[in-house]
């Protein structure tokens, strides 16, 4: 078995808000669920049928399914995994004095979160982050696999 070719391009995103919003899983998921690969036109109809989903600018829940969100949720892109990760990283430590937890601060847990991260975006993968922050916030900071994506291979890239 030979493995899949690595990704065009990661596309990047970041979600900071109240966790109650965050709670609220109906425009975190689209109409359908899904558990097979479908053709890229379908992808597109499912999202489409779902207008509180594409309206949403909350992560969904299934991490590819950010591919089917419109473009202006995108934060950055980048062709190379070593850019993508030093985008992750910095937004983690934009975050992290806000952090909630004094363990999500622990700098050692952040380099050992940044390099498994490293690993997973060469490898060709997707990479989450999700944090709560002092009061009633929660951060969420995503890069995901685009063209083709590891877990979702047929939803077509949003910049497309």
């Amino acid at each position: 078995m030979t493995a899949p070719p690595p990704p065009a391009h990661w596309h990047c995103y970041r979600w900071t808000g109240d966790r109650r919003t965050y709670d609220g899983e109906s425009a975190r998921r689209p109409p359908h669920l899904v558990v097979q690969d479908i053709p890229p036109q379908e992808w597109k109809q499912i999202a489409a049928a779902s207008p509180a989903f594409m309206a949403s600018d909350v992560p969904p829940l299934e991490v590819p399914h950010w591919l089917l969100r419109p473009v202006r949720t995108i934060k950055a892109t980048f062709e190379a995994p070593d850019k993508a990760s030093a985008w992750y990283r910095d937004q983690i430590s934009d975050l992290s004095p806000s952090f909630l937890s004094d363990h999500d601060k622990d700098a050692v847990r952040q380099a050992e979160r940044l390099t498994a991260a490293e690993d997973r975006l060469i490898w060709g993968g997707d990479v989450v982050g999700g944090w709560y922050l002092r009061g009633t916030g929660f951060a969420s900071v995503q890069v995901v696999a685009c063209s083709a994506n590891r877990i979702r291979p047929t939803i077509p890239c949003p910049m497309r």
